[in-house]
């Protein structure tokens, strides 16, 4: 695994634990943005690692970095990590938010990145 690769993957692991603390403080909203943040940085691992690049595109769309990185999302990854862009982008705009930022989303959210990080690491050598 490239160093580079290696850094994104710790810094994914390290965020969604933060997003773990975050929610059994009941920071619900930044519980959800750091679950995105953890996705985002997987995702970018798994690019740097199969492409070769030292440095990932500046994007925070789950999607297109799935689709960067060749990675076949089926349908419900794929709805889930849509979603997770949209929240993502409602928490850092929380004016513009439709999003109850709530225990039962929090909860919900770190569940489902767990079970996509974990399934992501499994389609790469990372």
């Amino acid at each position: 695994m490239a160093d580079a690769s290696e850094r994104w993957q710790a810094q994914a692991e390290y965020d969604l634990s933060v997003a773990e603390l975050l929610y059994w403080q009941s920071v619900y909203r930044y519980c959800v943005f750091f679950c995105h943040l953890a996705l985002e940085k997987q995702l970018k691992a798994i690019l740097i690692e199969r492409s070769g690049i030292q440095n990932p595109p500046r994007t925070h769309n789950l999607i297109d970095l799935a689709g960067d990185a060749g990675i076949d999302l089926h349908a419900e990854y794929y709805g889930f990590m849509l979603e997770l862009s949209k929240q993502s982008i409602a928490a850092r705009y929380p004016e513009d938010s439709v999003y109850r930022y709530d225990e039962e989303l929090a909860a919900s959210t770190l569940s489902q990145v767990r079970e996509v990080q974990e399934w992501l690491k499994s389609k790469t050598a990372l």
